[in-house]
Parts: C-alpha cells; sequence; structure tokens
C-alpha cells in the first residue's frame, strides 16, 4: 500500500527508466474511461514521484504501450487461472522491478515471492511492502540461494515479464535446465521477442536515453528451441501480442500489429516442466546435496 506522504524525489538513471516505462505505460491506460487494465498501483506510484515523465511519454510509442498492456492482461488471466486449479500455489515473480501484478491477482492465499537485484528490491519498497503472503527476495534469479526460501512446493508458477531477452540465450538455457531439476513439477509465463524484435526494441530504448548496456540481447527464432533444451518442457500456450481482446490502435499500427503476429516477433509463451520417475531420483539427488 502506497502512504499519502509527500511526493518523493528520484533520480531517473538509465535502469531507472527501464523500470518506469511499462510503469507509466499502464498509469495512462489505467486513466482512461474504458481501460484494457486497471492498475490503481501503478497509478499511484507515478503520482507519488516528483518528476516530469513527459518526455519519458513521448518516448511510448503505441505499439509499445500495448504491448506492455497486453503482456500485464494476458499474464492476469493465466495466473488465475492457475490460481484456481491450485489456490494456495506459489508464484515467483522473476525480475518484478516496479510490476504490481501481486495488487491485482491476489486471491488472499497464494505464496508470492517478488524477486530482483539488492538496488531495485530498496526502489520496491519506496512504494509497495511486503506482507504475510507475499515476501521480497533480494538477489539475482541466477544465483542458487534462494530456491531453499520457496521450500519446493508441490505447485509453483514462474513468471517473468520483460527480463529473459536481457540475458543470452544461454544462461536462459542453463536456468531453465536447471529449474527442471530443482522442480518436479511447476510452470513457467514468459514474454519473448525474436531477433528483429529485438532491434526494433532496441531503438525504442536508444530514443528514450537509455544506454546500450540495457538493450534486449536474446531474440528466439522458434519455441522449438526451447523445447530443445529439455524433454520434460511441455508448451501449454503461445499468446500473440496483438491478437488480444479490446486493443485499439490507429490503422497504420493495427498494419503493423498483424504483420509482427504473423511473423513471432513478439509473444507470450506458457510451458509445463513435466514429472518423471527418473527426475524424481534427480531432485531427490538434488535436495541431498544441499544439506
Amino acid at each position: 500500500m502506497i502512504s499519502n506522504t509527500k511526493k518523493l524525489d528520484i533520480i531517473l538513471g538509465p535502469v531507472q527508466k527501464t523500470l518506469f516505462l511499462p510503469v507509466v505505460a499502464r498509469a495512462l491506460e489505467s486513466s482512461k474511461s474504458t481501460p484494457m487494465l486497471f492498475d490503481k498501483t501503478a497509478m499511484q506510484i507515478v503520482e507519488k514521484i516528483n518528476y516530469n515523465f513527459t518526455k519519458l511519454i513521448s518516448s511510448i510509442t503505441e505499439l509499445s504501450r500495448i504491448a506492455w498492456i497486453v503482456r500485464s492482461t494476458c499474464f492476469d488471466r493465466l495466473i488465475r487461472d492457475f490460481l484456481r486449479r491450485y489456490p494456495g500455489a506459489t508464484v515467483v515473480n522473476i525480475g518484478c522491478g516496479l510490476d504490481t501484478t501481486y495488487e491485482r491477482v491476489d486471491n488472499g492465499l497464494v505464496q508470492w515471492y517478488d524477486m530482483d537485484l539488492p538496488d531495485v528490491i530498496e526502489l520496491r519498497k519506496l512504494f509497495m511492502n511486503e506482507t504475510k503472503n507475499r515476501k521480497f527476495i533480494a538477489g539475482s534469479f541466477l544465483e542458487n540461494s534462494w530456491y531453499k526460501k520457496l521450500g519446493y512446493p508441490e505447485h509453483v508458477l514462474f513468471i517473468a515479464g520483460g527480463v529473459f531477452y536481457f540475458y543470452e540465450e544461454k544462461v536462459i538455457r542453463t536456468f531453465l535446465i536447471k529449474l527442471s531439476l530443482l522442480f518436479q513439477s511447476c510452470e513457467l509465463l514468459f514474454d519473448v521477442t525474436s531477433p528483429s524484435g529485438v532491434r526494433a526494441t532496441n531503438r525504442v530504448l536508444q530514443k528514450a536515453g537509455i544506454y546500450e548496456k540495457s538493450f534486449l540481447k536474446w531474440g528466439l527464432k522458434s519455441t522449438d528451441t526451447i523445447l530443445s533444451w529439455s524433454p520434460r518442457l511441455r508448451l501449454l500456450g503461445k499468446y500473440y501480442t496483438y491478437k488480444q481482446e479490446g486493443i485499439t490502435m490507429n490503422f497504420k499500427n493495427r498494419i503493423l500489429g498483424r504483420i509482427s503476429d504473423a511473423l513471432d516477433i513478439q509473444y507470450i509463451v506458457h510451458f509445463k516442466i513435466r514429472v518423471d520417475y527418473k527426475h524424481i531420483n534427480k531432485f531427490i539427488h538434488y535436495k541431498a546435496k544441499e544439506k
């Protein structure tokens, strides 16, 4: 909950701008009379900061804004479906930044973890609090120390919005293979972009004054690439950005959106890691090594 205190003076460097771009997009959408997404917390975050967002807002193209909003609405829908199946499940929000998904989907039973680097978590604490069911993990998802904090729950959903494509493919491959060994059964929800999508997004980031070290790195050509990493991975769904209901764009962007979807430039993927007996032995071995 954001308290009604005086506005915060924050200097937005390149990294902070990357964090605030989707927040501002959600706040702008929420201010509409009939928004695709209503995010009260995003509006409160923007309102609390003593910063002129005019330049940042002008750098957000209609296609980028829609992409961020659709990612949120799609994630919300799939997370709610997961929590209907497993009300007391665990959800891990990897690279959470200033994401406010928990505020929108909390069912009162979920055990939620928001994970990001220590400096990002400190920034996050200015706007959001930990609760009994919602905890912050300050650290990289590539580290090993955070796994124990979860307690290896039976039902867990890992979500990563706008995260994995900031890393090289080999890094994400290693991470997903590790998850397949550490968890008996879990689901993964994240967004991907193609090599051409990476180039287009980096142009948007450059226009917003964001340095090259914060540019995207991994462009996925096909989901078959991910499926080849482990026989236990199964694709549950593939959701195209501009085919979602409720989208309104100008004619030019509608055409560009259709082209984007047709060419697999930007979309959301939902995977499941399946249980098998051979894996259970590996799972027990991994847990034994940690003791």
